[in-house]
């Protein structure tokens, strides 16, 4: 008798996104929360519906896309509730770009940790542009100023020819790049998704 892996073959439904935006809505407060949203992944909520881990299948191994989402007395049970449903199906549990917040759950439940990089969070409302430090930064912005580009917010949801332009703009510098779209924890050009984003826009005037 051969054994293998659970292969798991479905499609998230509606409602599972719509109840992952809840959850999002409330509890989400990193840089790649929205990311989750977006359709290659997969809903794991814990068993007490208040909070989600959105995955995706590689071969037999189940990646999680950042922390579980939602409140913190809750995160501990999803990720051992995750661990023991990828044991039952066979597959090894990962999750990727975790915050340093929830790594002592992690090495409770007998994960592993490795460092793979850092990220550089900006607090908006304090930032500024003045000093001798940012003398670079000013020099670019006038530079552009200068040159007529001005940035524009656009609040969703986005109509249809704003979602063009995008568009030609994300072809055209993936031809630049002579790449692919990343997918995953980097997202992709998905108009459904982007339609409900803000959006910040550098044009010429």
């Amino acid at each position: 008798m051969i054994l293998r892996p659970v292969i798991y073959r479905r499609s998230i439904l509606p409602y599972e996104r719509k109840r992952a935006l809840n959850i999002l809505t409330k509890f989400g407060h990193s840089s790649l929360a929205y990311l989750t949203l977006l359709p290659d992944k997969f809903y794991f909520f814990s068993n007490s519906g208040r909070s989600y881990a959105a995955y995706t299948l590689v071969g037999n191994v189940a990646i999680v896309l950042g922390d579980p989402i939602g409140p913190k007395d809750d995160i501990s049970k999803l990720v051992n509730e995750f661990k023991e449903t990828c044991l039952k199906n066979d597959w090894h549990s990962v999750f990727y770009q975790v915050l340093p917040e929830y790594l002592t759950i992690y090495h409770d439940l007998g994960f592993k940790s490795i460092k793979i990089g850092e990220e550089a969070i900006i607090d908006l409302e304090k930032f500024s542009m003045e000093g001798g430090q940012r003398k670079g930064i000013r020099q670019s912005v006038n530079r552009l100023s200068r040159k007529g580009f001005k940035t524009k917010i656009t609040e969703p949801p986005l109509d249809d020819l704003t979602l063009k332009q995008l568009k030609e703009v994300s072809d055209e510098w993936l031809h630049l790049q002579h790449g692919s779209e990343k997918r995953f924890s980097l997202g992709w050009f998905d108009a459904q998704y982007l339609k409900n984003c803000t959006v910040i826009a550098v044009s010429e005037a």
